[in-house]
């Protein structure tokens, strides 16, 4: 098995178009208007952009199958496929992954801007190539108990929004076996089920495999989340 280390070296595909003066997507334009209001050309001001190259990239992903035709990512799609690549990473010793096409890179972690109205889940935004892009601690989000030095942030554009997940390290990749993976979590995971699109067991570890669908929707509904 490839280290997460070689496969982004070979696979590794930046985005090269600077986002700076596009139109705003109904869910950036959501989510400014949530937690900013009249206070958003202020907040968006102090946002240094950010362009990470070089050593502040630790991972570029290349979309694989519907991202990179262009189509949006959907966890109803996703349990269909026979075989689906994951990237996993690590919280406080818990071992967490996501679906390789819905990741766009995995960069240092920045401090971001903070958001004086926004729950605690959602750390502030940063500016990433012109791209308001909410920080997203998964540690709260999930209840997960301790503290961790978060060194890397996920980042994903999903559903006309860019957010960036909050991690402590990268652990691998996976080709997950539809064998090996189950999708009705609920009664194994309890409360958090609904942030999690499955279950892949991995050997002896089980991974919990995070919905980008459901996670999108928590930055935009304001950190809720239901049982």
């Amino acid at each position: 098995m490839k280290t997460p280390e070689q496969y982004f070296v070979e696979d590794v595909r930046l985005p090269d178009v600077d986002d700076a003066g596009r139109a705003l997507t109904s869910a950036e334009e959501a989510f400014l208007d949530k937690y900013l209001g009249v206070e958003r050309e202020k907040v968006l001001a102090q946002a240094q952009r950010l362009d990470p190259r070089g050593e502040d990239v630790v991972a570029g992903v290349a979309p694989a199958g519907a991202a990179a035709q262009g189509e949006e990512h959907s966890d109803e799609r996703m349990r269909t496929q026979s075989e689906i690549r994951l990237v996993s990473f690590s919280l406080l010793g818990r071992e967490y992954a996501l679906p390789i096409t819905v990741i766009q890179e995995v960069i240092r972690f920045v401090k971001p801007t903070q958001l004086p109205a926004a729950p605690a889940c959602i750390a502030g935004i940063i500016n990433l190539r012109g791209r308001v892009t909410p920080l997203v601690s998964l540690r709260t989000l999930l209840g997960i108990p301790g503290e961790q030095e978060d060194r890397f942030i996920v980042v994903c554009r999903h559903k006309g929004l860019q957010i960036g997940l909050m991690i402590g390290a990268v652990s691998t990749m996976y080709k997950a076996a539809g064998d090996d993976l189950e999708w009705n979590v609920e009664g194994n995971v309890g409360v958090h089920a609904h942030l999690l699109m499955g279950l892949y067991k991995a050997g002896e570890k089980l991974i919990s495999i995070l919905s980008i669908d459901n996670l999108v929707q928590v930055v935009l509904q304001g950190g809720r989340t239901h049982a």
